[in-house]
């Protein structure tokens, strides 16, 4: 059961994250990849710093095993709804949240198929290193059904997701980073990859009906 208090930082967020169930075997035609608890923790804390998880409603696209699901509740949402195409990895998720008491809002559902409005998008699409594009549909619906969007994508395809993303809203920050890759695919040569990446901080043009 997850208790919150005044001390809450970004270490006790990483560990409380470092617990969480993972999945045991990714799906390769869906570009599965666990989110580490360091990359989880440092979108999760820049949200919140921003103001932008607590008390607020918060949708997770893409959940996973619920990591950044989990932590968004964790860190004071007043709802959270988390979305995955794959019943498996949902199965996972909610485990994950019954275990630690918090209350979720899961969809087992493709991305394409959510509506309503939520302050605040947070995700880590497929990167579309198999599937090309795979991250498109994810960042349209992220500027469809929110205001505020946190996104992690592969930095080689930079130039082409900012393009997208500033032609549906406006980039607010961008921060490098190197999210670690496990060996969980037959393909993989080494016990561990860093990919280089982006953390993409943006609003929608939505946000000019709100201000």
């Amino acid at each position: 059961m997850v208790t919150h208090s005044n001390n809450i930082s970004r270490k006790s967020l990483e560990i409380f994250l470092q617990n969480i169930e993972k999945i045991s075997s990714y799906k390769i035609n869906l570009e599965q990849y666990p989110t580490d608890s360091y990359t989880a923790s440092f979108i999760l804390w820049n949200a919140y710093f921003d103001g932008n998880i607590a008390q607020k409603n918060v949708i997770d696209l893409g959940t996973g095993n619920g990591i950044l699901a989990m932590g968004s509740v964790y860190l004071g949402a007043a709802s959270v709804t988390a979305v995955d195409i794959d019943p498996e990895a949902i199965e996972i998720a909610r485990r994950n949240s019954i275990e630690n008491g918090l209350n979720i809002n899961f969809k087992n559902c493709d991305v394409s198929d959510i509506s309503g409005e939520y302050d605040t998008v947070i995700m880590n699409p497929p990167y579309g290193s198999v599937n090309r594009h795979a991250d498109l549909p994810f960042i349209k619906k992220a500027f469809e059904i929110g205001y505020y969007i946190y996104s992690i994508h592969n930095f080689k395809s930079l130039d082409f997701v900012r393009k997208l993303y500033e032609e549906c809203g406006e980039i607010i920050r961008m921060n490098e980073i190197e999210i670690a890759v496990p060996h969980i695919y037959q393909h993989h040569k080494k016990d561990l990859y860093y990919i280089k990446s982006v953390l993409i901080y943006a609003k929608s043009k939505k946000h000019e009906k709100i201000i």
